[in-house]
């Protein structure tokens, strides 16, 4: 059903990462799809794509732009291209332009609201912002060995992560789900990495949470474990699932088997899973949302594929 509905990009994926077939389309072909044409038709010329309303809503201009490129990046990820691509190359630049000293990418620095002015790299978003450079081919980049230890330097006592210079300002205080499911995807994403005691020890504490309540105010309540987004954005059962057992974590795991039995549960009758809470799936789709959940149905089915 997904080869036959889906779109090329969407195809040229699955015989990636699900069928794996040696013969699936390369850059060159995937570059030609009018779908990948438009998105990157998008780009500016400084490499960036522009931020919608809900990176908008987040952080002031230079996070919102930080952003969206990053969200760019890792949805040519997702269509296969990397940066041989010099598409692909200008957006991982831009976001790696605004990198300090210590390896913080400091255009991803956000307040607690919009109006406050940004102090410090947010954790979360550095972490994803690394998992999305690694996924493009910059895993040995020294700029990418800065980023990492900069963000193993912002680690809570637990192993995990939180909020610092927002949420707290103690390595002593208790790890953040949201935080460290993001910050854990650049592990998850790493080759080199994704087997460390750090990735492992993060993974294992991240499993202990599964649709738990957060410690901290920002989406606290476990329910914001149920509410799926596609393309994703924060820490979810899905998301998470996918980041700790990419660092190694298997059914031996009390909360890998948790979160796995949640997802299975997740897929509606038509085969798919949609992205909102599980009371969200629409009863008569639109193209536009019957798109997002093909995505995110392969999404998922890697992931399975993998605990399983």
């Amino acid at each position: 059903m997904l080869l036959r509905e889906g779109s090329p990009a969407l195809a040229s994926r699955i015989r990636r990462e699900l069928i794996d077939d040696d013969e699936a389309p390369k850059a060159d072909e995937i570059l030609s799809y009018a779908e990948v044409k438009a998105f990157l038709k998008k780009q500016g010329k400084k490499g960036e794509f522009a931020a919608k309303p809900a990176e908008k809503a987040l952080g002031p201009e230079p996070f919102a732009t930080a952003l969206a490129t990053l969200r760019a990046l890792e949805r040519c990820n997702e269509f296969g291209l990397g940066v041989d691509v010099p598409e692909v190359k200008a957006a991982a630049e831009f976001l790696l332009a605004t990198q300090d000293a210590e390896g913080g990418i400091a255009s991803l620095a956000m307040g607690e609201k919009k109006t406050d002015k940004p102090k410090h790299v947010a954790v979360h978003f550095q972490g994803w912002a690394l998992g999305a450079l690694c996924k493009s081919g910059l895993d040995v980049d020294p700029r990418i060995e800065k980023g990492f230890r900069w963000l193993l330097g912002s680690r809570q006592a637990d192993g995990g992560w939180a909020w610092r210079g927002v949420r707290t300002e103690s390595a002593a205080r208790p790890s953040s789900h949201l935080v460290t499911g993001m910050a854990l995807r650049a592990f998850a994403a790493s080759p080199s990495r994704k087997t460390s005691r750090e990735a492992r020890r993060a993974a294992e504490l991240l499993a202990t949470r599964f649709l738990q309540p957060d410690r901290y105010p920002d989406r606290k309540a476990a329910r914001f474990w149920e509410e799926i987004t596609e393309p994703r954005l924060w820490t979810d059962v899905t998301d998470a699932l996918d980041t700790v057992t990419s660092v190694g974590l298997g059914k031996e795991n009390s909360g890998v088997r948790t979160a796995e039995a949640y997802v299975r549960g997740r897929q509606t009758k038509d085969g798919l899973w949609y992205p909102g809470g599980p009371e969200e799936v629409p009863k008569e789709p639109s193209p536009k949302e019957k798109e997002e959940a093909r995505w995110l149905t392969v999404r998922t089915l890697v992931v399975l594929r993998r605990v399983n």
